[in-house]
């Protein structure tokens, strides 16, 4: 076994350092690319994202119970992803949507992953994004969601799908995305087990101050009513919008390495992995990395 992992770490390390190669190459001569150098460098990140050898060494070294219950998932870089490959910022959000599916099968179909919670558009997002882009991606989030409603592979493996957010964002959303999240949700409401939840017009901090607004005047008789570790897991919690879930074991993020005020009270203890390649380049290959490594980490909780 000691065997396995030390080959699994040397192809992982070998696979991070041609992406780090790629990325500088291709950074360094951004601004004298022609189309058959950019196609060159997209072809060859591809090839790395996907590392056969790497998936496969990953997935032989990891037990069913080394996976975690609930992965909090910022899937980031779609626009640059498109920007690179002088695609419309709605193709390169479509090509991220069908990682998301490929994600949803890979986590909770294959292996035994209970929850993903996905982080599709923040409240500044909504507010702040080009009108003409926020179309496009609407146009995505529609297909998407309404496709849920139909999709036999969703249906035959009893997936929950949900959308969550701040009230007042989500009534800034066209009617035609309201409508399909309704569709999409009532069609999977008797889905218990596995749940694909979306963050959409979702912040954690407002999050968190609503629910402590919320939350009821904790003293009673002078004493706070808080458990031994100093937090409220109980009404405070469920005044949360993912209050309800159990807290997120690992959070992944492609392409920037911050959290970006997203889900900051369930990710508390999860572990971090910082992605550097684009979501829609996210591979198999790359999930079963990602699910080694936090395999192979040792969960300290604080302590």
């Amino acid at each position: 076994m000691d065997l396995d992992r030390t080959a699994t770490d040397y192809f992982i390390s070998l696979k991070q350092a041609r992406g780090k190669v790629i990325r500088k190459l291709k950074s360094r001569e951004r601004n004298e690319l022609s189309n058959k150098r950019t196609e060159m460098y997209n072809l060859a990140e591809k090839t790395n994202s996907a590392s056969p050898v790497v998936k496969a060494l990953s997935k032989a070294s990891i037990n069913q119970s080394d996976f975690p219950t609930h992965i909090s998932l910022i899937p980031d870089g779609n626009r640059r992803w498109a920007n690179d490959r002088e695609l419309s910022v709605g193709e390169g959000y479509a090509a991220g949507a069908e990682v998301i599916k490929n994600f949803r099968k890979w986590s909770m179909v294959d292996n035994s992953v209970d929850i993903v919670s996905a982080f599709l558009m923040s409240t500044e997002n909504i507010k702040r994004r080009p009108e003409d882009e926020l179309s496009q991606l609407y146009g995505v989030f529609i297909d998407f969601f309404n496709g849920v409603a139909e999709n036999d592979f969703v249906h035959n493996n009893e997936i929950r799908h949900e959308v969550r957010g701040n009230e007042e964002a989500m009534e800034l959303l066209p009617d035609d995305v309201t409508d399909s999240i309704e569709v999409m949700e009532e069609a999977t409401s008797e889905y218990e087990e596995n749940k694909m939840i979306f963050l959409l017009g979702y912040g954690s901090r407002d999050d968190i101050v609503r629910a402590a607004k919320r939350t009821s005047n904790p003293v009673i008789d002078g004493q706070l009513t808080v458990t031994e570790e100093g937090e409220d897991n109980n009404e405070f919690r469920q005044n949360l919008m993912l209050g309800d879930l159990p807290d997120a074991d690992l959070m992944i993020r492609t392409s920037e390495r911050l959290i970006s005020n997203y889900m900051l009270y369930s990710n508390a203890y999860a572990e971090f992995i910082f992605k550097d390649n684009m979501w829609p380049s996210y591979s198999e290959g790359d999930f079963y990395q990602d699910i080694y490594t936090f395999a192979n980490r040792e969960r300290r909780f604080g302590v």
